[in-house]
């Protein structure tokens, strides 16, 4: 986590920046129980040539002054009153790699970690801010495995901008598998892999013990499922989305659809057979989230292809993120679509009462 401020109060405030949609959520806690206050969105038609970040080789380009008026109206227009937001980054903006220790005192890891990091990362920490994760309970007397995230100081300094556009107080940058892991995995559950399929890409990460083993990110993803089916169809993309979210693999275009999500779902495999293979544990579930993962047929469809060998069954659910978080019964009908959609956003916004 990249923290600028410990304080915490009685509410808090997530913002996830996707693509084309911005979500935000606002949480209380009162005599330890969390509920949620509100939220809301801003989506761009998918048919428009203006996004609200831009890519080039993988580097984020967030159009600021867009994100800082679209929060600006969100919070205006929703009644939201936090001012200190805590922003997801997109994993693909954010280097991930891991190593080990010897064992030593919490303190000298820290001394060792910006030593060790040189390594791995092909850039100068001068230009990067890093932040870590110890995958020990006892650092001091076995051998520590450390996860390290780093992001561009340009891009830190970016999202300070569209905090202050917004008028909001930015209190700690956070990449998005962080915050989806602690939206819908617990620390009792079994081996998990995270699977976030978004507008522009997905990310595969694993869980384990509270900690986040691993995280990989590709670019295949929503769009391209649009896209496919803009194509072969000849069918303008606004068509071609409202088309996707209606049938999915249910119906006459699962065909088209069909050969992106085995691309995908080999990766996903192989992101989950190199850590068995290095761990020695087995996968037991799969929790999928992100806007893809509302279409219809797509959870049944990984159940089958990322079935494995020896009668192992893998439980691929949707990701349940208020679960325990108490919401107005009014939205019963709309549950599905906020848990999984706005799972980063809620990540964020749980931040401040861990």
């Amino acid at each position: 986590m990249f923290k600028f401020s410990d304080k915490k109060d009685g509410t808090s405030l997530g913002v996830d920046v996707g693509t084309k949609v911005i979500r935000i959520v606002e949480l209380s806690r009162k005599k330890g129980k969390i509920s949620l206050e509100n939220y809301g969105e801003v989506n761009l038609d998918v048919a428009s040539k203006e996004f609200f970040r831009s890519f080039d080789k993988k580097t984020l380009n967030p159009a600021v002054e867009n994100i800082s008026n679209a929060i600006k109206m969100l919070t205006e227009e929703s009644g939201i009153k936090p001012n200190k937001v805590v922003f997801s980054l997109p994993d693909f903006a954010t280097f991930f790699t891991t190593f080990e220790l010897p064992p030593m005192s919490r303190k000298e890891i820290v001394n060792a970690i910006g030593f060790e990091s040189r390594k791995y990362i092909p850039l100068p920490l001068s230009e990067l801010v890093l932040d870590w994760q110890i995958m020990s309970d006892n650092p001091e007397k076995e051998n520590s495995k450390i996860l390290v995230m780093a992001v561009q100081n340009s891009i830190v300094e970016q999202y300070k901008g569209i905090a202050e556009g917004a008028g909001l107080t930015l209190i700690a940058l956070e990449a998005e598998t962080m915050a989806l892991k602690r939206a819908v995995y617990k620390k009792e559950d079994p081996t998990t892999c995270l699977l976030e399929i978004g507008f522009q890409s997905t990310n595969v990460s694993i869980a384990d013990q509270d900690f986040l083993k691993t995280s990989f990110s590709f670019d295949l993803a929503g769009k391209d499922l649009t896209f496919a089916l803009s194509e072969t169809l000849g069918i303008t993309i606004k068509q071609a989305e409202a088309l996707k979210k209606k049938e999915g693999l249910n119906g006459k275009i699962s065909h088209i659809l069909m050969p992106l999500l085995s691309i995908i779902s080999e990766k996903v495999k192989k992101v989950i057979r190199e850590f068995e293979a290095k761990e020695g544990k087995k996968i037991q579930k799969v929790i999928v989230a992100g806007g893809t993962s509302l279409l219809p047929g797509i959870i049944d469809y990984f159940k089958k292809s990322l079935a494995q060998e020896e009668s192992q069954i893998i439980d691929v659910v949707l990701a349940n993120s208020l679960k325990d978080i108490f919401y107005p019964p009014v939205l019963e009908n709309k549950i599905e679509e906020i848990n999984t959609t706005y799972a980063i956003a809620l990540g964020e916004a749980l931040r401040k009462f861990e």
